[in-house]
């Protein structure tokens, strides 16, 4: 860590931590073209967990464990016009843990209570828990997030099938990654920003998140104003998203007029987080509290959606632990090979209703 004399305020310290992790964890999972993902919401539950981590954060959260935790509970606690988050824990009652934990636990509900609360901390748009508990459940960890801004003025049909943005952030910007990318933010007065980044076609979605980083990171600079216009190297009178031509306007009109053609879209996604960097080193930390052999599981649900209105995005992030499978008891069966090692016929046969018996595909099979 810095000296203190140097230190950097945490907020800030927090919001890097965020974003350096959100490239690693999508590097990882290989998530480039996930249609819809919260690194926050799984940065925020594992932050708030780092306690619990038996080695040091600083590598994989980019903040050691007192300062991971300190900013997950900034962030909760921090009042913001639409984001909502939370984060929670529950114990099967009759489960003790050899340490406490750095979340409040309160008694396992039944999946209808892990449900309500998703649906609660999402505001509706999610219904249902990422995981589903069962008898081998002992301990339950989540974190919610959700931002629902609205745009200053909602935007217009274009006329084409697409949304029109006539004012907001828009600018033609040169990345290292991804050569000239365009840029179009709607306005909002809810202190969230909705970039949409567009580069060439042909350049892979690893390179053009890369190029949103940079973009992002040179407009919060002011290196990269609204407005700006740098193809470099391009062909000025157009690009691989955009035209420039001559048109007639009347009254007081601005030098450049700039108008982004926008889809509505939603999606919605479910992710398998173990492989996500520090799911793993604090899974342990957290089954070490567990009294006996356990396994864990880290999953995310989410979804967005992106209309003339506005934005909305949820994400509910799950870390289940769970007794391990009990260990096969020994007996004594007879063993009856049947091998397959010739040619022989293999047919898919139809059951139930109407179709009941329908062979619907036969093959032939001969092995290698």
């Amino acid at each position: 860590m810095e000296k203190s004399g140097t230190q950097r305020p945490l907020s800030l310290a927090a919001a890097e931590a965020v974003r350096t992790y959100a490239a690693t964890a999508r590097s990882a999972l290989g998530s480039a073209e996930a249609p819809v993902i919260s690194y926050a919401g799984l940065w925020l539950l594992l932050a708030s967990l780092a306690p619990a981590a038996e080695t040091e954060t600083d590598e994989v959260l980019g903040l050691n464990r007192a300062d991971a935790r300190a900013a997950a509970l900034t962030l909760l606690e921090a009042p913001h016009p639409t984001i909502g988050a939370a984060v929670a824990g529950w114990l099967r009652p009759g489960v003790e843990l050899s340490k406490g934990l750095p979340v409040m636990l309160d008694p396992l509900p039944d999946q209808d209570g892990l449900d309500a609360w998703a649906d609660e901390h999402t505001r509706g748009l999610i219904t249902e828990f990422p995981l589903e508990i069962d008898a081998r459940t002992l301990l339950v960890l989540a974190s919610a997030l959700v931002v629902t801004p609205r745009w200053i003025e909602p935007l217009d049909d274009d006329g084409e099938g697409l949304l029109l943005l006539e004012g907001g952030f828009q600018a033609v910007v040169e990345t290292e990654a991804a050569g000239p990318v365009a840029v179009a933010c709607p306005s909002s007065e809810d202190g969230i920003s909705v970039y949409s980044v567009i580069a060439a076609d042909g350049v892979s979605a690893a390179d053009v998140w890369l190029a949103a980083d940079e973009v992002v990171r040179r407009i919060d600079t002011g290196e990269v104003r609204n407005r700006t216009f740098e193809p470099g190297g391009g062909d000025a009178a157009g690009g691989h998203a955009w035209t420039v031509e001559e048109v007639t306007v009347f009254g007081g009109a601005p030098a450049d007029r700039w108008r982004s053609h926008l889809p509505e879209w939603s999606a919605e996604d479910r992710h398998d987080l173990d492989a996500a960097p520090g799911v793993a080193e604090i899974a342990r930390g957290v089954m070490a509290a567990v009294e006996e052999e356990s396994e864990a599981a880290c999953v995310q649900k989410a979804v967005a959606s992106y209309d003339r209105e506005g934005f909305e995005a949820a994400a509910v992030t799950g870390m289940m632990v769970r007794a391990a499978a009990a260990a096969p008891s020994e007996t004594t069966v007879r063993q009856i090979d049947l091998r397959f090692d010739r040619p022989h016929a293999v047919v898919a046969v139809a059951r139930g209703g109407a179709w009941e018996g329908i062979p619907l595909f036969s093959s032939w099979v001969t092995p290698a």
